[in-house]
């Protein structure tokens, strides 16, 4: 298609609500737009979850979080209108912003209907075979990604090809960390051994992503083992599964506390080995430098690995036989702990063990 050109004060709103993993896959291409337009207004549309990822001035001027919750409480006449009232002010102030273009990462029906009632003229999103829920309809401007089967990433910086911005090296402007205290009063406690994150969690519509607890407790007692500590991770609701781990790990695993998504971007980079399946925090891992062995199972690393030699993608299921379905939850139990063990060594052979207390790297 033809290049899109844009003045230089131009309002651009990237539409992206969620997951955290996605949020994550697209600050690259938010990286990409500010270099490539340093005087442009940059705003995002987020939902309430993932907008501790985003960053401030100078990457973006405004941050939109859409309403998510309004729709969560119970139907009644006086919900609606509640509804209604947050529905008026969030397009209200969509609309104030001003954007010239915006640009639809998530290609969803919802995300292009934000783009639509944000009173931009030109839509920028992808073609049907990019985006579903027929919300390429909304978009004035569409690109037909290379491959169905682009990393996000890729496909994300794809989409800014009508632009023609320039090449940069791979960026996630993450905003600062706040220096949380609970996480270094817990690396402080831990003591002795180079520390390991281990995720055992995803979100319930996502379980069929999870690799059998059992498996997590043998690893972490094979890691514990050669004089590393293995840290369990854990997000909302997950906590029982962590504990579950924790005992099938005969004691050689510790949990960590809770934390807010801040608070775990600042834990998994206290550590130099993040294991785990393709969910939020593998891409919160890698996405700062730690090095990640990530496990798959039904759904396509090709799509959602991670990107960099750094990194171990097991995914047995996908090389050899008939491509997985989606959702089938037994693909990753062909991972074995002594495989995932394997990879790990790789990776930490570099790394050499503490003579005396571990602390933060």
């Amino acid at each position: 298609m033809s290049s899109l050109n844009l003045r230089k004060d131009e309002g651009i709103l990237l539409i992206r609500l969620g997951a955290v993993g996605d949020v994550i896959r697209t600050l690259p291409a938010l990286s990409v737009l500010r270099q490539s337009f340093p005087e442009a207004r940059l705003g995002w549309v987020v939902e309430p979850g993932s907008r501790p990822l985003l960053p401030a001035p100078p990457w973006l001027d405004e941050i939109f979080v859409f309403p998510r919750g309004a729709f969560q409480s119970g139907w009644s006449l006086g919900s609606l209108e509640k509804i209604q009232a947050r529905l008026r002010d969030f397009v209200s102030r969509l609309r104030g912003f001003h954007a010239g273009l915006s640009i639809d990462f998530q290609g969803s029906a919802k995300s292009a209907l934000v783009g639509r009632f944000s009173g931009a003229k030109r839509r920028l999103g992808f073609d049907r075979t990019g985006s579903r829920e027929a919300s390429h309809l909304l978009n004035t401007l569409r690109v037909k990604p290379s491959s169905p089967y682009l990393n996000r990433i890729q496909k994300n910086l794809e989409l800014l090809g009508p632009l023609q911005v320039s090449t940069f090296p791979l960026h996630f402007p993450f905003p600062p960390l706040p220096g949380s205290g609970k996480v270094s009063a817990f690396f402080a406690s831990l003591g002795r051994g180079i520390p390991v994150a281990l995720h055992p969690g995803t979100s319930d519509r996502q379980a069929h992503k999870r690799w059998p607890p059992e498996n997590f407790g043998i690893l972490a007692h094979l890691l514990a083992a050669e004089g590393y500590a293995p840290i369990l991770t854990w997000g909302p609701g997950e906590e029982s599964l962590a504990a579950e781990v924790l005992a099938l790990s005969r004691g050689a695993a510790v949990i960590a506390p809770a934390t807010s998504l801040c608070e775990m971007r600042e834990l998994l980079l206290s550590c130099k080995l993040f294991v785990g399946a393709d969910t939020g925090p593998m891409h919160l891992a890698w996405s700062q430098g730690v090095p990640v062995v990530a496990l798959f199972g039904s759904t396509d690393p090709r799509i959602n690995g991670p990107l960099g030699d750094r990194h171990r993608v097991l995914a047995p299921a996908w090389e050899d036989g008939p491509t997985p379905k989606r959702g089938d939850p037994d693909p990753i139990k062909r991972i074995s702990p002594d495989t995932v063990m394997r990879a790990s060594r790789e990776i930490l052979s570099s790394i050499p063990l503490p003579s005396s207390s571990m602390g933060s790297p």
